[in-house]
């Protein structure tokens, strides 16, 4: 064999060494935590937030109240496909939830929504509400569960999960609800509850 020959094959095996060790997982420097590799953090915050959705109204030139979200924290995420507000609470003080004010077509109250926290999808116009979940219509209506979407432009309310319906005439308590978000109209799957009737 050359001495050519030798110092090529040398320097393939030295470059192979290199690459495979290249592609090897490097291990985490001392301290360095599991979190620390984790993405990014918001791209905004906030504190004491009244966040605004409106919508235009019958005349183009005026807008009309479509959800006010009220929270002690906000954090602003923007992503490749999507931007998302995520609003909680001060944990410490008496505000224990976050606080979605919703409006009809009029301007009007339709409903409150208290959460444990609440996650706004800015280009979808919808909002997941979180633990603890209470709606509270302007009528007396109201519904409890641990989740819920908010579906601004259909002016919907809708959830896969256990939801309790309280109303003047009835309890319902069942699955994958689809309601107006005033409460007026719903619909549930697997129902229980209990229902008054009055005397005739």
């Amino acid at each position: 064999m050359s001495g050519d020959m030798k110092v090529g094959l040398w320097g393939l095996v030295i470059g192979l060494l290199a690459w495979s060790m290249g592609c090897q997982q490097q291990a985490r420097p001392p301290g360095m935590s599991a979190n620390a590799l984790s993405p990014p953090g918001p791209d905004q915050e906030s504190w004491d937030v009244r966040y605004m959705i409106t919508e235009l109204g019958v005349e183009a030139e005026s807008s009309l109240p479509r959800a006010t979200l009220v929270a002690a924290y906000m954090a602003r995420y923007e992503i490749p496909d999507s931007t998302y507000l995520l609003l909680k609470p001060d944990t410490a003080s008496l505000e224990k939830q976050v606080q979605a004010f919703l409006f009809d077509e009029m301007g009007d109250s339709s409903a409150v929504v208290l959460a444990d926290e609440i996650r706004y999808l800015e280009d979808a116009r919808r909002f997941e509400a979180q633990g603890a979940v209470e709606v509270t219509t302007a009528k007396g209506r109201r519904l409890e569960g641990e989740q819920l979407h908010w579906l601004e432009a259909e002016r919907m309310l809708r959830t896969d999960g256990f939801v309790r319906i309280t109303t003047e005439k009835e309890i319902l308590q069942g699955y994958d609800l689809v309601a107006d978000e005033d409460l007026e109209s719903y619909s549930l799957a697997r129902v229980t509850g209990q229902l008054t009737l009055e005397d005739s």
